[in-house]
Parts: structure tokens; C-alpha cells; sequence
């Protein structure tokens, strides 16, 4: 607003934040100042962003601790996995051992000193998990079985186990020592690998 001076008579001229103030125009941006923002919006905002960042780490806290508690779990239940195979062999003798002496007196002590220790075995295999793998008169399971021969004689359907070599052996639900079998195949002439 124009102002007069007392002392000269002069009229002065108004300044440029007067002449904004009162004509509505904007300011320049150098003189223009922010608008002040609700400091209470911005503290709820930022109490919004730290808490869904906190749910979000907790959330994967979460789920590490639920997956290392199932790795845990299962490396506890496989930790014999090792020994279990590394004994098989030893449980193959005996069987072999006991098939060879059926013949023999049944009341010999050695007889059922073997019978008695191999029985020992295999129940604790059993306790830790370990069960052999039932194969004969079953479908042929690449998972299970390890196919060594057609057999080109068997009058059992294609693709059925007819006979067992070595025996597999599982531990829960993984597999410690495949089955290596013999497998029907369709009769042919004269060929490799046929069980006679």
C-alpha cells in the first residue's frame, strides 16, 4: 500500500512482497516459503512405514525359523543315513550265512548264535527307520529299483519284478540301497540278458 512520509511529501512506492500480499499473485520462488505440513500426519506416517517395516521383518524372522526348524528336523532324521547304508552289506553276509546253513541241525549253537545276532540288526535298523524294500511281483519302480536283466521266460506281465539280486533298502521315505532285479520283459528269440 502507498504510503506518504511526513517528512518530504514524497509517495512511496510499495514493495514487491506488498504488491503479492494484496494482488493475489504468487510470490517469486526465491521468497516463496513451504507450506508448513501437519507434524502430526507426518509422524503417523512415518509410525505406519517403521511398524509395516517391523511386521515385514518379523514375518521373515518367522519363516527362517520355521525353515531351519524343519532342516533341523530332517538332517536329525536322516543323520544315520550313512551308517544304515555302510551296515547293508553286512546285513547281506548274514543273510547269506543263515540261507547256507538252513540245512544244518537246527539245534546247533553257532546256527542260532547267527540267527540270534543278525535278528538284533535288523530290529535295530528297524527302530532307527530302515526297512527293506519289497520288490518281487511288483510293478518295476525306477525310484526303488535298479534293473539288471529282462526276463524274457517269466509268464508275468511286462514291467513286473520277477526276481531280486541284491535287496534294497529304504530309510523313511528315502532310499538307502536300490533293488537290483529282474524285470518281465516281451518274449523274444534269442537275445543278451535273458533269465533262463
Amino acid at each position: 500500500m502507498m504510503a506518504m512520509s511526513k517528512d518530504t511529501h514524497k509517495i512511496a512506492m510499495p514493495s514487491d512482497e506488498e504488491v503479492a500480499q494484496y494482488s493475489g499473485e504468487p510470490r517469486n520462488e526465491e521468497s516463496a516459503t513451504p507450506a508448513p505440513q501437519d507434524p502430526i500426519a507426518e509422524l503417523q506416517r512415518e509410525r505406519d512405514e517403521y511398524k509395516d517395516k517391523m511386521l515385514r521383518a518379523q514375518a521373515e524372522c518367522a519363516n527362517i525359523s520355521k525353515r531351519l526348524n524343519q532342516q533341523h528336523a530332517e538332517s536329525l532324521k536322516l543323520a544315520g543315513m550313512g551308517l544304515a547304508r555302510d551296515l547293508l552289506p553286512i546285513v547281506d553276509n548274514f543273510e547269506r550265512t543263515l540261507a547256507s546253513l538252513q540245512d544244518a541241525h537246527a539245534d546247533d549253537p553257532v546256527i542260532a548264535g547267527v540267527k540270534l545276532i543278525a535278528d538284533q540288526l535288523t530290529k535295530v535298523l528297524k527302530d532307527h527307520g530302515v526297512e527293506p524294500i519289497e520288490c518281487v511281483g511288483k510293478p518295476f519302480d525306477p525310484n526303488l529299483h535298479e534293473a539288471l536283466m529282462h526276463d524274457r521266460q517269466s509268464n508275468q506281465p511286462q514291467g513286473t519284478v520277477t526276481q531280486e539280486f541284491e535287496r534294497g533298502y529304504r530309510m523313511r521315505d528315502r532310499v538307502l540301497r536300490h533293488s537290483k532285479v529282474a524285470v518281465a520283459a516281451e518274449p523274444a528269440g534269442e537275445g543278451d540278458g535273458e533269465v533262463r
